[in-house]
């Protein structure tokens, strides 16, 4: 597009430092002021000239046509297209993000607060430990809006966390489900102490952990060095299991294809998580 400056000048012959101050390039030069920083009466005139003469070619120019708008860019599918196996590679890059050390730790943007009021989208549901040391959405570079998380400690599900899976699948879209375990799970640790030593929890932490007390008992006939680890992975692929027959709207979605239902375990110590697909 030609400058409005250089079009002006060629029509009508204004002075370039009256134009370059309309074009908002700076004040009048500092020789039109008096020390004081008035301007002389002269200078006042010789200026008031140029607005004149800057009004007249202004009248006579035509608008120039404004320059065509610019192509949208592409934008990146919406969540509600992500397909299964989307969403779990989206999951798997993140991870190796944050495993090297490169996580993006910004925080959302106020207007990103307020778009996401109107409402959510997440592309996966992740079903995960309570432990403070496993946040799915630090754990996989995700961010608000992005992820429908499920915690309680030792990653099993009541009927309610079954209902709120139930709801992010069937009304938010969501077409993953990660039932997420780590490694040295202390709820997995007491089980096995349950299990395998008698050892006695009062009240609600019994209650905790008598979901898994089954995936210890399924991980001790393996024989394994480490039965605390090999019952957290149990554990997780049971619940991913059971999960697929547990509710007719899920168990429709996957053979649909329109939905994942996956395990995977966090270990604590290199910040990896080891997905079982």
């Amino acid at each position: 597009m030609v400058s409005r400056r250089i079009l002006l000048g060629a029509l009508m012959g204004v002075a370039a430092p009256a134009l370059a101050f309309a074009e908002g390039d700076g004040p009048a030069k500092p020789s039109l002021l008096t020390r004081k920083g008035r301007r002389t009466s002269s200078a006042l005139k010789h200026q008031a000239g140029d607005k004149a003469a800057l009004d007249q070619a202004m009248a006579k120019v035509k608008p120039m046509e404004a320059e065509p708008a610019p192509a949208p860019e592409a934008h990146a599918a919406s969540p509600q297209e992500v397909t299964p196996d989307e969403a779990l590679g989206r999951l798997k890059q993140g991870n190796t993000i944050f495993s090297r050390g490169g996580a993006n730790l910004m925080l959302p943007t106020l207007a990103r607060v307020a778009e996401l009021s109107k409402g959510q989208k997440p592309f996966a549901v992740v079903i995960g430990c309570a432990d403070s040391r496993t946040a799915p959405e630090l754990i996989f570079d995700c961010n608000l809006g992005e992820l429908f998380v499920i915690r309680v400690a030792g990653s099993t599900v009541s009927r309610e966390g079954l209902g709120s899976i139930v709801y992010a699948v069937e009304h938010l879209g969501a077409p993953l489900i990660v039932v997420l375990g780590h490694t040295k799970c202390g709820a997995v640790g007491a089980a096995v102490d349950v299990a395998t030593k008698h050892a006695e929890l009062h009240g609600a932490l019994h209650e905790m952990v008598l979901p898994i007390i089954p995936a210890v008992l399924e991980a001790q006939e393996g024989h394994p060095a480490d039965l605390q680890d090999a019952a957290i992975r149990r554990n997780v692929r049971d619940i991913a299991g059971r999960l697929k027959v547990a509710d007719g709207v899920l168990a429709e979605k996957l053979e649909e294809g329109r939905l994942k239902i996956v395990s995977a375990t966090y270990d604590l110590t290199t910040g990896v998580v080891g997905f079982d697909a």
